[in-house]
């Protein structure tokens, strides 16, 4: 596992990516497989999951039925006609810590930078395991330099890989959803916006300023991954956390957000959540699916958009 985090998929990464990958969540699976020949997406599918199967976490033990969950991966290799593939995988956001820090400068030396980013990252959390691996990307912003940075324990990411290796299936990339979606937005265009991507169990929050990331939130709708709550407490917790990270990056960055862009992760009753947060909201909101131009409705389009940025429009750029 020396090079384990080696293979998690930076967010500006300029590494070739599979042509095929998979999102796992609690509620469902999902997958889509791009031809990069015919330049089009041939196979995809959305899988529900039984409750309970994957009990998302940064420092537990996830996956609770395996043989349930090898099974469906199974079925949705069959139906994306993969047999010893490299694939990319989105896994459940719960995974991960993502932090966004920035610097005056950072010395060239990569050695002397993750020095720096570690004792950054020590700073924001009370322990870390010590399986736990970190990645990062520089970039570089009117003299100063931000560093987008996504921790994983490697005991964790091993339980995800083991399923998918035992279908032979070779993960080439471990990425985080929110992130993903950066690449549906129109950066030139867009250039102070929030991005959220919401799923049953826990809301994640990007802010872009000037076409950059600025700030990743994540929270989760309760602690307690048995417990359930209804849609008008979701609605109300997305509410406060939109507003609060809106007035946090005005405050700081003396940016006005002017638009919210919010994928949906939800096999049901997604139309009421989206009313909800229209009705609630006061900075207008539209859902990032709709920019996408792909053959599929606009239900298969809400579900797979996070497997779409992270494959599809990398493979186009190629």
């Amino acid at each position: 596992m020396a090079n384990f985090f080696d293979r998690i998929a930076n967010f500006f990464s300029q590494l070739p990516l599979p042509h095929a990958a998979f999102q796992l969540t609690t509620r469902y699976l999902s997958g889509i497989h791009y031809s990069p020949k015919e330049r089009k997406l041939k196979y995809h599918f959305i899988l529900p999951l039984k409750s309970g199967v994957v009990e998302p976490s940064f420092d537990k033990k996830n996956i609770k039925d395996p043989l349930y969950l090898k099974e469906k991966i199974s079925e949705g290799a069959r139906k994306m006609h993969l047999t010893k593939s490299a694939v990319a995988t989105l896994i459940p956001e719960l995974c991960f810590k993502v932090f966004v820090f920035s610097f005056d400068s950072l010395p060239p030396s990569l050695k002397e930078r993750e020095e720096i980013i570690r004792w950054r990252v020590k700073k924001q959390t009370s322990s870390l395991p010590d399986d736990v691996r970190f990645s990062f990307d520089v970039t570089k912003e009117n003299k100063r330099e931000k560093a987008l940075v996504s921790l994983a324990r490697a005991s964790v990411i091993r339980e995800y890989e083991d399923l998918f290796r035992e279908l032979r299936l070779r993960v080439k990339t471990i990425a985080v959803p929110t992130l993903s979606l950066f690449n549906l937005i129109n950066w030139e265009k867009e250039k102070d916006v929030l991005v959220s991507n919401i799923e049953e169990d826990h809301i994640g929050l990007m802010a872009i300023i000037n076409s950059e990331i600025a700030l990743y939130r994540l929270k989760p709708f309760v602690l307690d991954p048995h417990s359930q709550m209804p849609a008008s407490q979701k609605i109300e917790n997305v509410v406060k956390e939109v507003e609060n990270t809106v007035n946090f990056i005005e405050d700081r960055e003396k940016k006005k957000i002017n638009f919210l862009w919010l994928r949906l992760g939800f096999l049901e009753r997604e139309s009421e959540m989206f009313t909800g947060l229209r009705e609630k909201l006061s900075l207008p909101l539209g859902q990032i699916e709709s920019a996408l131009t792909l053959e599929l409705n606009l239900k298969e389009k809400q579900m797979l958009s996070p497997l779409i940025g992270q494959i599809l429009w990398k493979n186009q750029k190629d």
